[in-house]
C-alpha cells in the first residue's frame, strides 16, 4: 500500500479490532463524526475526538450501522458534547425501536452498547456535505442488513465501514439460520465494484487503495463461505468468543461451560450446528482461540494476548 493523503477537512481515526475506526470532517459549523467505538474503551474515544477535533464543536454523530463497536460510545460522547445529535441509517430504526434483538449482537453474543436516542436517519441515496465535499449514501445490507457507507465521487473516497475491509468483510451469518444476509453481501460487493475508488476508509484497519484487488478477494472469501456453512458458523463463534475476550481480558477456564451455555450465539450455533456436548464445544472453541493466537491459557485463565 501507498502512502495516502487525505482532504484537509476530513481525519481519519484508526482504532482496532474492538473499536470501530473513525472519521471527524470539519465544516465551518462544527464536526461530523462517524461511529464512536466500543463502550468498554469510551476514554479512548473521548481522547483521540478531542485531540481531532481541535477548538470545532462537534454538531453530529453518524452512525454507519448498530454493531456495539460502532455505536457504543454514542451517549458517553453525546454528555461529552450535549450539542450533538445523532443520525442513523433509515433501515436500522426497526433494529433501534427492538433493541438487542439477537441481530444485532449484543447480549446475544457477550457484548455491551448503551441505549440511545436518535434525532435524524439517513436513506439510501440521500446526497449529504461533509468537510465540503458531497457524499452519497449507499445501502450495505449483508453483514447488517441495515447498513449505510459513503462515497464522494468528487475525491474517489469509500468509508466503507463493515461491509469491505481490506481483502475481508464483517462476518455474515450462517444461511442455514438467515439466507439473506450472505446473499445481500454479495449484492452489496456487485454495488460497490459499480463505483470509482481511489482511497477507502474501512470500518477496521488501515485506509487502503488497492480497492479492485481487495473487494475481488472479499468476494472469493464470501464465496468459499457460500459453499460451507460451517465454515461460517465456526468463523462467526470463534470471531465472537475472541471479542468478547478482548474486552473481558480474562476469563477462569472452569467458566467456560456454563459461559457457551448462557451466551446466545454460542447455545444456539452449538445447538443448530455444532450440536456437540456443551463441553466438547467449550473444549473446540478455546483451542481455535488459541490457535489464532489472540487468547492463552495457563493457571487455569484465559487471557487475552
Amino acid at each position: 500500500m501507498t502512502d495516502i493523503s487525505l482532504p484537509p477537512n476530513i481525519t481519519f481515526i484508526e482504532r482496532d479490532w474492538l473499536s470501530a475506526n473513525h472519521v471527524v470532517f470539519h465544516d465551518d459549523d462544527g464536526a461530523t463524526l462517524v461511529d464512536t467505538g466500543y463502550i468498554a474503551f469510551a476514554d479512548i474515544t473521548l481522547a483521540k475526538l478531542d485531540t481531532a477535533l481541535g477548538n470545532a464543536p462537534l454538531k453530529r454523530i453518524i452512525n454507519t450501522h448498530l454493531h456495539s463497536d460502532h455505536i457504543g460510545c454514542n451517549g458517553v460522547v453525546q454528555r461529552a458534547h450535549p450539542d450533538v445529535t445523532i443520525t442513523i441509517p433509515a433501515d436500522e430504526v426497526t433494529a433501534m425501536e427492538n433493541w438487542d434483538a439477537p441481530e444485532q449482537m449484543l447480549t446475544y453474543a457477550d457484548q455491551e452498547a448503551e441505549p440511545f436516542a436518535w434525532d435524524a436517519v439517513l436513506d439510501a441515496g440521500q446526497t449529504i456535505t461533509l468537510g465540503g465535499l458531497e457524499w452519497k449514501t449507499i445501502a450495505t445490507p449483508g453483514h447488517d442488513m441495515g447498513s449505510l457507507v459513503l462515497y464522494s465521487p468528487e475525491v474517489r473516497i469509500l468509508i466503507s465501514a463493515d461491509a469491505l475491509w481490506h481483502n475481508s468483510f464483517g462476518f455474515v451469518v450462517p444461511q442455514s439460520i438467515d439466507p439473506r444476509p450472505l446473499a445481500a453481501q454479495r449484492a452489496t460487493f456487485k454495488r460497490l465494484a459499480e463505483l470509482d475508488v481511489a482511497l477507502v476508509i474501512p470500518g477496521h484497519g488501515p485506509m487502503f487503495t488497492d480497492f479492485a484487488a481487495s473487494l475481488k478477494n472479499a468476494s472469493d472469501k464470501l464465496e468459499a463461505f457460500a459453499q460451507d456453512d460451517m465454515k461460517i458458523a465456526k468463523n462467526v463463534v470463534k470471531g465472537m468468543f475472541i471479542y468478547s475476550m478482548m474486552w473481558r481480558e480474562m476469563m477462569p477456564v472452569s467458566e467456560l461451560v456454563s459461559y457457551v451455555k448462557r451466551i446466545g450465539v454460542h447455545r444456539d450455533y452449538n445447538a443448530w450446528l455444532f450440536k456437540l456436548s456443551d463441553e466438547a464445544y467449550a473444549d473446540w472453541l478455546l483451542s481455535e482461540a488459541i490457535r489464532t493466537g489472540k487468547v492463552t491459557l495457563g493457571d487455569g485463565v484465559i487471557r487475552t494476548v
